[in-house]
This record gives structure tokens, sequence and C-alpha cells, in this order.
């Protein structure tokens, strides 16, 4: 609801007892707030409709997609703990591209925004590389500080495709930094990844130890992952967009 359409307090929001002379709080307020704190999620334009309720689980999706569902609506609810804190482990969707591992991170993000009005920050991982290198550059228009306070002080914060580029070993330092910041602060953290915390996921081969984050990443950051992080796997089922593709053009 928009505030100005408020019957209640007519946009003003705040609601005047009349009969003990004082004002209270609109619940149209509490509305426009969360309402503001999704528009400043920093969620890309392509991923802002994607909702829990509109993920794909129709037709013979498989067991991974249901379960990975049932984990985020469980997530979700034991978010907020009984005393008002707020749940520091985060998760990490892990599968090929297509999969759907970025729908569910955004939903989370969003359904976290709305429910408990949390702030929250969406951010890719080749971007933050990229803007991490930029600050390296003279008469950068801001420091590295700049770039990744908002995301060390964040509530609740998605990085989307974990891994995607190899970043130098200084960049690798201070996204180890950021996000060890944010396990030491138990603010909880979103990923989603390409690649496997480990090769025990899928055999010891060779091709399996390339599809992991060993050497995308540094190793610590691994380390740090399995204890801040639960693995949700989406990696047995097929490739959405192309399902999408073929279905719009039948």
């Amino acid at each position: 609801m928009n505030g100005e359409d408020c019957e209640f307090c007519q946009g003003r929001g705040w609601i005047v007892d009349l009969a003990t002379n004082r004002a209270r709080r609109c619940t149209c307020h509490a509305t426009r707030v969360r309402g503001r704190r999704v528009d400043d999620l920093g969620i890309p334009p392509k991923y802002q409709g994607c909702r829990l309720t509109n993920f794909r689980l129709a037709g013979d999706v498989g067991d991974q997609l249901l379960t990975a569902r049932r984990d985020c609506d469980q997530y979700i609810e034991e978010f907020m703990e009984l005393d008002g804190s707020l749940n520091e482990t985060g998760l990490v969707f892990i599968g090929p591209s297509g999969r759907g591992k970025t729908h569910l991170a955004v939903a989370v993000l969003i359904e976290l925004a709305e429910q408990y009005g949390v702030g929250g920050r969406f951010v890719d991982f080749t971007s933050l590389v990229a803007d991490i290198q930029a600050t390296f550059q003279p008469n950068a228009p801001r420091n590295q500080a700049d770039l990744l306070r908002p995301l060390q002080e964040a509530e609740v914060v998605v990085v989307d495709e974990l891994g995607a580029r190899r970043p130098s070993p200084f960049v690798s330092d201070t996204l180890y930094l950021l996000i060890n910041g944010r396990y030491m602060a138990r603010r909880p953290t979103l990923f989603t990844s390409n690649f496997y915390l480990t090769s025990e996921a899928d055999g010891d081969s060779a091709d399996a130890a390339a599809r992991t984050l060993t050497g995308r990443v540094p190793a610590s950051l691994i380390s740090r992952l399995h204890q801040m992080a639960k693995p949700i796997l989406i990696d047995a089922v097929g490739d959405y967009r192309h399902e999408l593709q073929a279905h719009q053009h039948r």
C-alpha cells in the first residue's frame, strides 16, 4: 500500500489517538520501510521478479529442486532467533549455470527484507573483483573502504557466481577480509557458485578437481565457507534456461 493512499493515516505515517492525545506509527509505515529496503538491495532488473512462489517446481523437476526449495523455506522461517538475533549461518547454492541458483538466492534475500525488514545487498562476484581492482587506479572515484563498507555492514549479502573470475592475489586477500569480516561479525552471507567447495562431491578425477573453487578463491576462504554456509546442491537437474527457450518456440 502506498502511504498516501492509506485509509487510516492519509499518508502522514502517524495516527493520533484523540482519547490520549498520543501519536503512534501507522501500520503502513512498516510496509513502506520494507518496500524501500527491497528497492535498496541492488538486485539487477533481470532478477527482480525472482520469488520462491514462482520458482520452477512444475513437471519432473527432480528431488534436488524440491529439497532446495524446502531448505530455503526453512531458512527463512528460522532466520530470526527467539532473542531477536539473526541466524548467522548462510547458504551456498552450487551447480552448473541455468539451474536456478541465483533465483533462489535472490528470492531468499527478498523474503528476508520483506518479512523481517533486514537490510541486504546483492553483488556479482565478477563485478566486485573488477570494482576492487578499479580502486587501485589513480584518481579512482572511490577507495576500497567506500566500496567494501556497505557489504561489510549489510545484515545479509548475496555474492553471486563466486569463483567466476580468478582474482589477483591482492584482490583475493581483500575478498577474504570482506567475507571473513562478515563471518566474525556473525552476519549471514548467501553465495551461488558453479564450482564445488571440494572435489569430494564429484569424485577425485582431474576433471572434478577443475570444477572446484580451489585456485579460484583463497584456500582460507574455502575453509571459511564450510563454516559459514550450508551447501545446497543443484547439479542433477536440467538447464532451466534451455527448457524455457524450447517451450517458448513450440
